[in-house]
């Protein structure tokens, strides 16, 4: 039988995956990324608070603080993706930002006594290719254009805040915070910091109806995949449930090749079924 957090894990990879196929799609529009950012943190601050106090969750401990770092975390690492593509180019990009859980696991096993096994190396060598396949990073170094350094280096930063994000998230859990509490201190946070960066950017969050009709989608999906991903951390090890919710990038390239049709190769399929095999690797014996 499939533990539960497998299948936690398993169900925030595909709804964070909708959540990036929708913010892209909605970049392509025209809708600016502060705005789309402002948009989706106006409905996903609610949603959270709602959620949290329904639940009957609703308890600033010390340890629900732990959101403000979370929020921060969350807007650096946008903003330095964001930063990346801009100098650069997102196939580049995006793979290195979704390997974060490697900086995950090397904290979880440094900091948090996770062991690592072979079968777990396995399984984090099959999610880093899946990915690296899925995307169209150039599978030559020589590929990479040598002006790319500082867009290497923000994605980089971005992957790294993404891998301690989720360190973050699994102590809050472990020391008794509920997830939509814990989601609750994250947005308060980051809709402060998302706002002052729309104002400074370009003078306000320019709303749109373009723009709510993608946030709507995004922060309903994105909330409710994030407390997937809580949930999973307070029952499975770290270096086990990060992995598998990373490969929303397989979710979101799947619905880029189908609904945008874009051409499904034979690299993609082969990154499929390193996404498979990644899942197969963790699953318990």
């Amino acid at each position: 039988m499939i533990p539960s957090y497998i299948l936690l894990a398993l169900l925030s990879m595909f709804l964070v995956g909708i959540a990036d196929f929708v913010y892209s799609r909605a970049v392509r529009k025209g809708v600016s990324r502060a705005t789309m950012i402002c948009s989706q943190g106006a409905i996903f601050f609610p949603t959270v608070t709602i959620w949290t106090i329904i639940e009957g969750s609703y308890e600033w401990t010390p340890y629900a603080f732990l959101g403000s770092i979370a929020g921060l975390l969350i807007f650096f690492g946008t903003y330095a993706f964001m930063k990346s593509v801009h100098l650069g180019e997102a196939s580049v990009s995006t793979p290195i930002y979704r390997i974060s859980f490697v900086i995950t696991a090397i904290v979880a096993i440094c900091f948090l006594n996770e062991p690592m096994t072979y079968r777990k190396g396995l399984g984090f060598l099959f999610a880093v290719s899946s990915i690296f396949f899925l995307s169209e990073f150039p599978l030559s170094i020589k590929a990479i254009p040598k002006d790319r350094a500082a867009s290497i280096l923000w994605a980089i930063a971005a992957m790294m805040s993404l891998g301690i994000l989720n360190v973050v998230y699994k102590i809050g859990v472990s020391h008794g915070v509920a997830p939509s509490m814990l989601l609750h201190s994250q947005a308060i946070f980051f809709n402060i910091a998302v706002y002052i960066y729309a104002f400074y950017t370009q003078g306000g969050p320019r709303f749109s109806r373009t723009g709510w009709a993608h946030a709507s989608i995004t922060a309903t999906t994105l909330s409710t995949g994030l407390i997937a991903l809580l949930a999973a951390f307070r029952e499975g090890e770290i270096i086990v449930v990060t992995p598998i919710a990373q490969l929303s990038f397989v979710v979101s390239a799947l619905m880029a090749t189908f609904w945008l049709r874009e051409k499904f190769t034979i690299r993609k399929t082969a990154g499929l079924f390193l996404a498979i095999a990644t899942i197969g690797a963790f699953l318990p014996k």
